[in-house]
């Protein structure tokens, strides 16, 4: 498993990646969605080999605010710890932003909140149909 910050990556990894999970927004968006991938303020991607297995992206100004706007593992290498491994590379890389969010669209699973909660996220909006994350700056 290798971490990386590195843009060059392939359209057809961004395709295989975001498509492995079935129904997607970005469906029928590819070619935006490759450009906003390699162009995001901040990446942190997950390889196997040559295969792009999860990335973390995100946009701000990595002082005062970052928003993650994806972070996703390929299904067939979850449990793997690669979760683990993207959010962490991705705090560290961070750490000195003031603010991160993270936004999820669906439902997190009790497993979900508790990891993110480790990680120094809370969770700050839990409706229906979104649940927001924010991780502060802790003062040194």
């Amino acid at each position: 498993m290798n971490i990386s910050r590195e843009k060059n990556i392939a359209y057809s990894d961004i395709e295989h990646l975001y498509m492995s999970s079935g129904d997607t927004p970005y469906e029928n968006k590819l070619g935006a969605l490759y450009e906003a991938v390699v162009h995001s303020d901040h990446l942190v991607t997950a390889w196997d080999g040559p295969l792009l297995v999860g990335l973390i992206r995100s946009s701000g100004d990595m002082q005062f605010t970052q928003v993650i706007s994806d972070f996703l593992v390929h299904p067939e290498h979850r449990t793997k710890g690669i979760a683990s491994k993207l959010m962490n590379a991705y705090i560290e890389d961070t750490s000195q932003v003031e603010k991160i969010y993270l936004f999820m669209d669906d439902l997190s699973s009790a497993f979900t909140r508790n990891w993110l909660l480790h990680k120094g996220f809370d969770l700050i909006k839990d409706s229906e149909n979104l649940c927001i994350y924010l991780k502060v700056k802790k003062d040194q």
